[in-house]
């Protein structure tokens, strides 16, 4: 099973919806084709934030991503979700600097 493909750096965060699904730690693994216990690691690493044990789909959409850094790259883990977080930061940056009329690009 291959993982979706997913953008890397969505201009737009995404953001915890009552529309989302939750899924099991199971459900995860089987999804992006890892063990349940890989997933349980993410968790005391802050790499997700599971809700009563279950990830919704910006998890999972996160969790694609480390995939990719981790495989293209070469990143740990801790790496990968940093790298997520700094791109985060700096689309939230420019979509305030483009709020104020600076030019971005």
């Amino acid at each position: 099973m291959s993982t979706p493909d997913i953008e890397l750096w969505p201009a737009d965060p995404v953001s915890n919806s009552a529309d989302d699904e939750a899924y099991t730690y199971e459900q995860t693994a089987e999804l992006m084709a890892m063990s349940v216990t890989l997933v349980e690691r993410f968790v005391p690493l802050n790499l997700v934030e599971p809700q009563e044990r279950k990830l919704c789909d910006r998890d999972l959409a996160r969790i694609a991503q480390m995939l990719r850094l981790r495989r293209d790259l070469g990143l740990n883990w801790v790496g990968a979700s940093m790298v997520l977080d700094m791109c985060q930061e700096i689309s939230q940056l420019k979509a305030r600097l483009r709020a104020y009329g600076v030019q971005t690009d």
